[in-house]
């Protein structure tokens, strides 16, 4: 009998179901709001990590965008662009030329994670650095970024 899996989104708990279809040309997986599906060319034991990263990595960056379009408008500044990225050790960043990366690991956790972390690089925007004038434009577009911050892990460091 398999052992049944599950996969995050937007911090909950989805099963992964699997289908073999012969005309699928690779492995894919895909999201129908209750669960996730693995389909796959052939039968026997997949490495689904890359399908899996593949799909994360497309589904947070519609809602990087999405986030993006909301936010940008409050703190009244301009991007370059934004990329998704496969960062180990920080869920964001904001380079000097205005150009925005955020992890894909963040489609898995709550919205307001990401909320957070999309204020947090677009308040770089204004201010380049951690000071008090950036942790108040932060508090002011997003109040509860103390929260956010718990559920990245990154309450202690106050960086991303």
């Amino acid at each position: 009998m398999e052992k049944e899996s599950y996969l995050y989104y937007l911090g909950k708990t989805y099963p992964l179901k699997s289908k073999i279809d012969n005309a699928a040309k690779r492995l894919t997986i895909e999201f129908d709001g209750s669960a996730f599906l693995c389909i796959s060319p052939e039968a026997g034991e997949l490495d689904i990590s890359k399908a899996v990263q593949a799909f994360y990595t497309k589904a947070c960056k519609r809602m990087i965008d999405e986030r993006l379009k909301f936010y940008q408008p409050q703190i009244k500044v301009k991007y370059k662009g934004f990329t998704i990225e496969d960062h180990q050790s920080k869920w964001g960043s904001c380079s000097s030329n205005k150009a925005l990366t955020f992890n894909w690991r963040l489609i898995m956790l709550p919205l307001e994670a990401m909320d957070y972390v999309v204020v947090h690089e677009l308040c770089h925007l204004v201010h380049m650095n951690h000071d008090r004038s950036f942790w108040r434009l932060v508090g002011k577009i997003y109040p509860q970024y103390k929260e956010a911050m718990k559920i990245l892990g990154t309450e202690k460091t106050r960086d991303l």
